[in-house]
Formats: C-alpha cells, sequence, structure tokens
C-alpha cells in the first residue's frame, strides 16, 4: 500500500497554510497507484470521499505553533483550545495535564485520535489520549475528518477523527533543535528531535527511529502577567448578579472573612467582654505573635465575603500554566516477505511530567473549632467565651501545595499488509499500556489537623494533643497546631499535618483487526469499489487511590471538626475504579460510480457504509453513513453526507468509584451558602451515545484563477442521550421543583427530613451520577480559500511567489441541554465556550531560499452569559486578533542541508481581560481555555536534514 501526503498537492511549499481540505484529494497524481483517503476504508487512485478532511502538514502546523504539532491544531478553528494559545505548557489545574484535542468543542472523548488509522490507548482517567505521546518527528501529516466517522473507525468518532499520518519510507537523518522565551523573560522552552531511516537487503526492509525531547518550566504564577496579582487583593466579578447589583469587574478585593493568621466568625461569648475596648470577639484576628485585635476588613462589594481592601487574606499562589517535559522513542521495522506480502512492527515509548502549584495560600473558610481550653489560645480571648468559636484560616504559612503529574506509555503494533490480485488486505495487532499518575503534596490529612488543632495544656504542662491524653495511640505521633497568628505553627506541626494525596490510572488495550478491500464489479461508469472488515479488542482499567472518599474519616476523639462529613484530604480526594469491557465489530463500506463524462455530470459517486459493534457491557449498536460526491464541471464538486454515529460510555464512567471535592454550594432549600461535599462515582447502567451529522459542501478550483481553490461546508450535529453529570445547582433546582418528591432528591443527602428548611437542614454532602440524559445540537460553516500568486505575472525575472490562506469556522449555534426538565443553553458565543466566529487568514513571501510570513488569528466577539435574570457590566468580551510572524532561510553546508527559522507569536503582547467570580487571586482574570495569557513569546530554532 502506497501513501502519499495529500497536502503537498495544494500548498507545496507554502510556509504560512494552516489546513488544506479534502478538495485536495481532487488533485491526486495520475501515476500514484493507490491513495489512502482519511475519512473512508476504500483505498483506491482517484477515489474522493463525501465526508470533509482537513488535510494538514507537520510543516505549516510548526509555523504557527512551533512547541508541538499538537498546539498547532489548536489554533485551527474547528478545534477548542484546550492549554492556551501558547502552550505544550498546559493550563494549571488538570489531572491529566497535557494535549487532549477537542474537536467541535463537544469533548476530548467525542473525537477519535488514531496513528495511521490505528487507534491509540487512552492515556487518562478518563479515555481520552494525550497526542504529545506521538512520535513528533515521524510525522508527516495530521488528516482530520469534521464529520461523523463511526461507520468508518469506530466508537468516539461523534465530531470526527483525528488521524496522524506517519512517513513510514523516510530514509537519511534529520533532526531539529529550538529554544524560546516569553516577552516577560520566563517561560523558556527547549526542543530537539531526531529521527533517522535506511533500506537494507537491496530495499527490501526498512528501518526507521524517533527521539523528541521538550521541556518548558511554565508560568510560576497569575501575578507574573498584567492584572494578575498575589499576596494582594486581585481582580474578581463581585456583586449578586442583578439588576441592581450586576457583577461588576473589582480590584484589590479580598476575603472579608479570613485572615492570614485566624479569623473568628461566630461563637459563644460573654455578654460585653472586650478586648482593649472593643467588643469581643466575633470579627476578631491575630497578629503574627497571636496577639488578638480586631482588624479593618475593608468595603464590602456586595459580592458575600468578598471586600475590596482591608486586611484580609487572598489565595493566591497558583501556577499560571504548569511545567511540562516529554520524551519519545519511536522504532519501525518493515520488510518485504514476497512482492505482495509486507510485514511491519512498530514501537514506542512516551513519558511526560508536569507540575503545578494548586495554591500557596490555602483556604479554610469556616472550616474549624475553637475550644476555650485550647493551650495556644490568648488568655483574653478564652475568658471571654462561653463555647467554642469557628473560625476561617488562609495558610499563608504553609509549603506550597504542589501537584506533579506523571504520563507513561508504550505502545506496540505489528501486522501483515498485502495484495491478492486487485484486492488490497491487512492484518495487525497493536497493544497499549499507559499509567497516569498524580501526587499531591502539601495536601492537609484533615484528620491529623483535626487533632493537631485541639492542643491542650498535658499533665507535665506541655502543650499536647488532646487525643493523646483522651485516646492514646489513636492519633501517635500527634504535634499540636498553632493556629493564632501568620507564621504561629511550627515546620514540625505542619509535618505532622501535611501529606500527600496519590491516585493512579492504568489503562490496558489489545486489538485485533482485519480488512480487505479491492474492486467488486464493472459499471458503464467504473468499478465499484468495496472494504469489509472485523475488528476485536479488549480493554481494561484500574484505578488506584491512597484514600477512600465514599467513607468519611472517623471523627472519633475529633472535637474541632464543623462537618459531619471529613474527606481524609481537604483535596485531590480520589475514589478507587476496576472495570473492563470487550468489543467486537464488523464493517462493510461501499463506493458506487454512478455516472462519468456525460453532461452535467463529470462523475457522480455514492458512499456507503454499516458497522455493527457489541460491547460486553453496554449493549450493542448499528452505524451507518451514506454520502454522494459530484462534479457537474471539472470546477467544480458537491459532496453531501449522512451519518449516524455513536460515543460508547468510557470504562471510567461505567465503572468509577467515588471521589470527592469539596466547595461552596448555594442550598436553594435552606437558604445557606457554605461549604459542601460533593461526591461523584460511575454508572455501569450507561449506554452509547447516539449522533446524527449531516454534511453539505462545495468545492471550486477555477481554471480562469490559476491557483486558486475554495471550499465551503454546512454541518448539522444532533447528539441524543449524552452522557452528563446534572450540576449540583440543575439537581437542587429540579429537587426544589418536585417539593423534594423527585428521585433525584436522594442524591441530595441532607441530616433532617426534607419539610425542614432551616440552615441545620443544609446538605452533609451532594452526590453526581452519569445518565444519558442529555441532548447537544449544533451546526455550522467550515469554509477555506488559497490562493498561491506567482509573481512572475508582475516580474519576469521574479522566482518569488505570495501565498494567501483564509480558514475559518462559524457556529450560530449550540445548544445543550443537560438534563430532562433543564431547559436547552444556547452556548454558540459564550466565553465559556466558544465564539461564532473563528478564522485564520495568513500571508507568506517565498524567494528561493527566504520565506517570510504574517498569520492572524481572529476570535469574534463573545458574551459572558445570556441567562435571563443575571446582569454583569461587562457581559460582552470584544473580539481579537492575534498576529504571528515566520521567518526562514535554508542553506546548505558541505551538501546537507539546514533552514534556520525564527517565530513571534502574539506580535503585539495582546492580553484579554475578564475576571471571574472565584476566590481573589486564584484565578488569573482571562478566559485561560480561550485566550492567550502568555503573552508575545520568542522562538528560534535549526533543522537538518543529511
Amino acid at each position: 500500500m502506497k501513501s502519499y501526503s495529500l497536502a503537498a498537492l495544494l500548498v507545496g511549499a507554502s510556509t504560512f497554510a494552516m489546513a488544506t481540505s479534502a478538495f485536495a484529494q481532487d488533485a491526486a497524481p495520475k501515476d500514484v497507484e493507490e491513495v489512502v483517503v482519511t475519512g473512508s476504508r476504500i483505498v483506491a487512485n482517484g477515489y474522493t470521499a463525501p465526508t470533509p478532511v482537513t488535510v494538514v502538514s507537520t510543516t505549516e502546523l510548526q509555523k504557527s505553533a512551533p512547541e508541538s504539532i499538537s498546539a498547532g491544531l489548536e489554533k485551527l478553528p474547528q478545534f477548542a483550545a484546550t492549554a492556551g494559545s501558547n502552550a505544550q505548557s498546559t493550563q494549571a489545574g488538570t489531572p491529566s495535564a497535557g494535549n487532549y484535542l477537542n474537536l467541535r468543542h463537544l469533548g476530548s472523548n467525542e473525537n477519535l485520535v488514531l496513528l495511521d488509522g490505528q487507534r491509540l490507548p487512552p492515556t487518562s482517567f478518563d479515555g481520552t489520549v494525550d497526542t504529545n505521546i506521538i512520535p513528533q518527528a515521524l510525522i508527516q501529516r495530521v488528516d482530520i475528518v469534521t464529520g461523523g466517522a463511526s461507520a468508518a473507525y469506530g466508537s468516539d468518532a461523534v465530531s470526527g477523527v483525528i488521524n496522524f499520518i506517519l512517513d513510514t519510507k523516510f530514509n537519511g537523518l534529520k533532526g531539529q533543535v529550538q529554544t524560546g522565551i516569553s516577552q516577560y523573560s520566563d517561560d523558556e522552552q527547549f526542543k530537539f528531535s531526531l529521527a533517522g531511516g535506511t533500506n537494507f537487503n537491496d530495499g527490501k526492509g526498512h528501518f526507521e527511529f524517533s527521539l523528541d525531547h521538550f521541556e518548558q518550566p511554565g508560568i510560576k504564577s497569575n501575578a507574573d502577567r498584567p492584572n494578575g496579582a498575589d499576596l494582594g487583593g486581585g481582580w474578581v466579578e463581585t456583586g449578586n448578579g442583578t439588576a441592581s447589583n450586576p457583577y461588576t469587574p473589582t480590584n484589590n478585593v479580598r476575603f472579608g472573612n479570613a485572615t492570614y493568621g485566624t479569623f473568628i466568625n461566630s461563637g459563644s461569648f460573654a455578654p460585653g467582654s472586650t478586648i482593649n475596648g472593643v467588643a469581643c470577639c466575633v470579627g476578631f484576628a491575630f497578629m503574627p505573635d497571636g496577639t488578638p485585635y480586631k482588624p479593618n476588613m475593608g468595603t464590602p462589594t456586595g459580592t458575600a465575603n468578598f471586600n475590596v481592601g482591608g486586611e484580609g487574606g487572598v489565595a493566591y499562589g497558583a501556577t499560571l500554566t504548569s511545567s511540562l517535559n516529554t520524551n519519545q522513542a519511536f522504532g519501525r521495522f518493515d520488510y518485504e516477505l514476497t512482492p505482495d506480502i509486507h510485514a511491519f512492527s512498530q514501537f514506542s515509548f512516551s513519558e511526560g511530567d508536569s507540575e503545578y502549584v494548586t495554591v500557596a495560600a490555602g483556604t479554610q473558610l469556616n472550616a474549624f473549632k475553637i475550644y476555650p481550653d485550647n493551650a495556644f489560645l490568648p488568655a483574653s480571648v478564652a475568658a471571654a467565651m462561653t463555647g467554642p468559636f469557628t473560625a476561617s484560616r488562609i495558610e499563608a504559612d504553609q509549603p506550597p501545595k504542589r501537584a506533579v503529574t506523571k504520563n507513561v506509555v508504550y505502545t506496540f503494533l505489528t501486522g501483515l499488509t498485502g495484495k491478492i490480485g486487485d484486492y488490497n488486505w491487512g492484518i495487525n495487532y497493536s497493544h497499549g499500556d499507559s499509567l497516569l499518575r498524580t501526587d499531591h503534596y502539601g495536601n492537609f490529612n484533615q484528620s491529623h489537623w483535626y487533632a493537631a488543632l485541639d492542643a491542650v495544656k498535658g499533665p507535665n504542662g506541655n502543650i499536647v494533643c488532646r487525643t493523646s491524653i483522651t485516646n492514646p495511640g489513636l492519633y501517635p505521633g500527634c504535634v499540636p497546631w498553632n493556629p493564632f497568628g501568620n507564621g504561629a505553627p511550627s515546620a514540625a506541626a505542619y509535618n505532622y499535618i501535611l501529606g500527600v494525596s496519590q491516585f493512579q490510572v492504568r489503562n490496558k488495550q489489545d486489538d485485533f483487526a482485519g480488512q480487505i478491500s479491492g474492486s467488486v464489479f464493472e459499471l458503464p461508469a467504473g468499478p465499484i469499489q468495496a472494504a469489509v472488515g472485523a475488528e476485536w479488542r479488549h480493554q481494561t482499567l484500574v484505578e488506584e487511590s491512597n484514600n477512600d472518599p465514599s467513607t468519611p474519616i472517623d471523627q472519633t476523639g475529633l472535637r474541632t471538626t464543623v462537618s459531619p462529613f471529613v474527606l481524609t484530604y481537604n483535596s485531590t480526594n480520589v475514589g478507587k475504579a476496576n472495570g473492563q469491557e470487550s468489543v467486537k465489530e464488523a464493517f462493510v463500506e461501499v463506493a458506487v460510480p454512478i455516472l462519468r463524462d456525460v453532461p452535467f455530470a463529470e462523475s457522480l459517486d455514492l458512499n456507503g457504509a454499516a458497522r455493527y459493534t457489541d460491547y460486553s457491557v453496554s449493549g450493542s449498536v448499528n452505524t451507518w453513513k451514506i454520502g454522494a460526491s459530484w462534479t457537474p464541471i471539472h470546477e467544480l464538486r458537491v459532496r453531501a453526507n449522512l451519518s449516524q454515529d455513536i460515543r460508547a460510555p468510557t470504562l471510567y464512567e461505567l465503572f468509577a468509584g467515588t471521589s470527592a471535592t469539596r466547595g461552596t454550594f448555594n442550598d436553594i432549600h435552606t437558604g445557606a451558602n457554605t461549604n459542601t461535599i460533593t461526591l461523584s462515582m460511575g454508572n455501569p447502567n450507561l449506554k452509547p451515545e447516539i449522533g446524527r451529522t449531516t454534511t453539505l459542501g462545495v468545492i471550486w478550483q477555477p481554471d480562469y484563477i490559476p491557483g486558486f481553490s475554495a471550499s465551503l461546508d454546512y454541518f448539522d450535529l444532533t447528539i441524543r442521550g449524552a452522557i452528563t453529570k446534572l450540576t449540583t445547582t440543575d439537581l437542587n433546582q429540579q429537587c426544589e421543583n418536585s417539593h423534594g418528591t423527585a428521585s433525584i432528591c436522594q442524591y441530595i443527602v441532607r441530616p433532617l427530613p426534607y419539610s425542614d428548611t432551616s440552615a441545620a437542614n443544609f446538605p452533609t454532602n451532594l452526590i453526581t451520577v452519569p445518565f444519558n440524559q442529555a441532548m447537544i445540537y449544533m451546526h455550522g460553516i467550515d469554509y477555506e480559500a488559497n490562493y498561491r500568486l506567482p509573481l512572475d505575472r508582475f516580474f519576469s525575472s521574479s522566482n518569488a511567489r505570495v501565498d494567501l490562506r483564509l480558514i475559518g469556522n462559524y457556529t450560530p449555534s449550540f445548544k445543550a441541554q443537560s438534563g430532562p426538565g433543564v431547559a436547552p443553553v444556547q452556548e454558540a458565543g459564550l466565553v465559556t465556550f466558544i465564539p461564532k466566529n473563528k478564522v485564520n487568514v495568513g500571508a507568506t513571501y517565498t524567494d528561493g531560499p527566504l520565506s517570510f510570513g504574517v498569520q492572524a488569528r481572529y476570535l469574534g466577539a463573545v458574551t459572558r452569559t445570556t441567562t435571563p435574570g443575571v446582569y454583569y457590566t461587562d457581559n460582552k468580551i470584544p473580539a481579537v486578533t492575534y498576529v504571528d510572524l515566520n521567518a526562514a532561510y535554508d542553506f546548505e553546508v558541505r551538501g546537507h542541508k539546514f533552514t534556520a527559522y525564527a517565530n513571534v507569536t502574539n506580535l503585539t503582547n495582546k492580553f484579554v481581560f475578564m475576571p471571574s467570580t472565584g476566590q481573589p487571586t486564584e484565578f488569573y482574570p482571562s478566559q485561560q481555555s480561550l485566550y492567550d495569557v502568555v503573552g508575545r513569546y520568542y522562538v528560534a530554532g535549526l533543522k537538518f536534514e543529511f
């Protein structure tokens, strides 16, 4: 089977092009025997699939994003950015840091990632694939199917397929060395790659390898970029979102109910008690030496507990972008056993390490109690107490909390390909094994913390943990912890309470597949082409953790807690999971020529495919597609496709154990707004999602404009039975609408009967479980235009040329209904989703060895919310355009080829200002998944080929 780089047919040496649509397939040269067309299993010269396919050369991707091929793909309008716009260094805060491509913004688990048409193993707990594991140096191009492709490739291709195509015939030695740095002299990157290949035994055998290394330290803190903040107050949207008090960007915001050295929120104090003439003691705080005083907590903002100015603390120190260090090794061997039988084997290894600080000052809001006999408590406060008080503390004196993630992936593929007459056949076996491990350092072991907080005088006058007297041996080694004053806790006390929350996920996949394709019989318009095949794969998931969030800690002897449901750690409580599934599939695809070389039909072809898939856990399902390609004149081609596609539930969605998070919950039943625990778990009763996709497009290549081509495709996609979890807000509202009778009310766990609406009936915990309950509908247009202009049309002696390209996406509608009884939400044009308009436009001037290019990336205006009754003073976020420059120069040294290149991304150093409603300074004031937070970035490098 001979593979051909379709991108080269249109873009050639173009140095700016971002992508080439499937109309490149029409230009396949006559001397190519067979062309592999992604989006179809049909392999035949001249065949054009009706499904829209974008073909992207790696050269062009790396011009727009020198960090990695995946970072370049994220800049295409069809993709949603997942990690910030400059970075292979990823957005901090995710347990699976890496490049997880998200086509159509439907989620990374709705698109299928392939390597040479072969399904890659999952690398994360949610079944998605980190494309950083793919060997960068030998990738020849990337084919992107922007329509449903499940009938051709199987589950998870609802939004499409991203197929990375290797150069399996490379001979020689090539490499690349690259470095980069930001405008702010940080986030330095280093990249190195080396690839080699050679034939042996008179060309019957071929061996190739590649090595890739990339490292980038990330951006240490939000404070390292404009409008970020650290120790001081930061930008926050304050208010309550009403017409009279809309959300408003406010600077220097701090907590109004917490300080760095403990703040008394509520408690029992003797009437008339004073300290230094000030009524004691609610609202008091403690100086670094423990002296109690009444702090100035600033000016209220309209958001509860968020004040401007004053002495309140902030949750500072979170990393803006995480560090990333990746290594890949790849080797491939193939051999011609006979003229018609080819054997191959390939192996790849990848490891990626990322690290980020979750917070340097953790928040404990209304989180603990202090009793009058506390040995560290100032006597003046103890004397005024008639019972315990509840307090908050910003842990500015704790060591920073760090999350370290390591991802190790092995893949092995071997098989045979060959020909029997006019038929191509292939069989292969692949094995994938990935291990993702996350260690969260500096996490509070909460039973140790609550025990250490309860410090009293021992029999010999020493300060000890009370449990060492009342329950000896219950918490051995307990070190009393002094909360009164910033810096008051001892290092020994912190060492006692700090732990490492750990979890790891192991995914394994074994896959056997075989297919045969070729000409079935002749029709007047040409041969009917067909492909049939079958596949069996087995997947396993094992998740291990050092805590069990389904069971709260035993609070025996702990009187400083404030909740009946306390987890082992104050964050990163991940449950265990264990599941497996076998999948059997069979498919058939047929391409039928209807007309050839008749008036108004140079060609008319039909394409159809069907696939039967049987999942051992979630049942069987059918997928299909039917399409047509019509060329009325040779300058114009029309294509249409209708398909039914699926996404099967992942093993994590099916078998996930209980995980837990702690956060604020606004309970409409009791009117209370405070912290609670949300538990989440899998659902083994899930079924595959069903998607229905329609595409209709036109491709135009006029003879009278040499070098020009354009395409336009309309798409319409509906997903029914989408797997989602109700948000806790929707869960709360639906239960309330049913007056406590709906079955979902069981997922709101209250200490008292539903009829009790007092604050005492605030939920002890919430439970979220995935169901096939959502519906998604979207439609839009993908468009592209290309023009190559040789300058000898104007200057006869010139060898220069100018290449122009425009590629865009318009998505006017994306409606999502999260569950039954929940109104659909129009998400197109929301800042938390996607702009309705995304356009890339570029131009490159090439004159011999020198090329210079400029590219503009436009993101349309967005709104913060379209929810009735919710108001922002800055609801409209204006459109933004990022400008990138690149230049390259080719030269030779002793007959060896070299290319020196330089890139500048975000030339104008543009930032989009958009505060959140989150905790002060914890989040950078922008939408990091959409807008660049790195700023102007410089890259320089050298490529060589021997």
